[in-house]
């Protein structure tokens, strides 16, 4: 256990980083939502394994930066190191990770677009020839019901 100025510092830079990475973690999430909307269910699903992970970095962290010990400086770190994201870098890299994402995602969006009305007309060729099978498979068998009333009345007539 260490007890100068320096030491301190270093472990409430090292909890400040730990606070900047924790709320990128949380950018990561948000950013998933805007690209992918998610249903207000999975969006609780995601809230946990977050809490879960940012428990884990967090206290992985301390244990590596001052070997478990965690003071109300270090508490004090990460939550200004999480601040300092959010209030400086978190709405610039949200911008700039969203256009990447929709410039990768571009070129796929627009041959689904292309491939849109064919996939439909294929769909609707599918439907078509599920009915008539249907319809085939429904009919057979109500022929087959009529056969074996005849042939249970001709065993059973007297």
């Amino acid at each position: 256990m260490q007890s100068s100025v320096a030491y301190e510092l270093t472990v409430f830079g090292g909890a400040g980083a730990a606070g900047v990475i924790i709320a990128f973690l949380y950018d990561m999430f948000r950013l998933k939502r805007r690209i992918v909307r998610t249903k207000a269910a999975m969006v609780h699903f995601e809230d946990i394994v977050f809490w879960v992970i940012a428990a884990i970095i967090f206290f992985l962290s301390s244990y590596v930066i001052s070997n478990g010990e965690t003071r109300a400086y270090y508490y004090m770190g990460s939550f200004l190191g999480g601040a300092l994201y959010f209030s400086i870098l978190s709405k610039p890299v949200l911008w700039l990770l969203t256009k990447i994402i929709r410039l990768i995602l571009w070129p796929f969006v627009k041959l689904i677009n292309i491939l849109k009305p064919i996939i439909e007309i294929l769909i609707c060729q599918i439907n078509k020839l599920l009915r008539k099978l249907r319809n085939r498979a429904a009919l057979e068998a109500y022929k087959a019901r009529i056969d074996l009333r005849r042939l249970s009345h001709t065993f059973t007539k007297k």
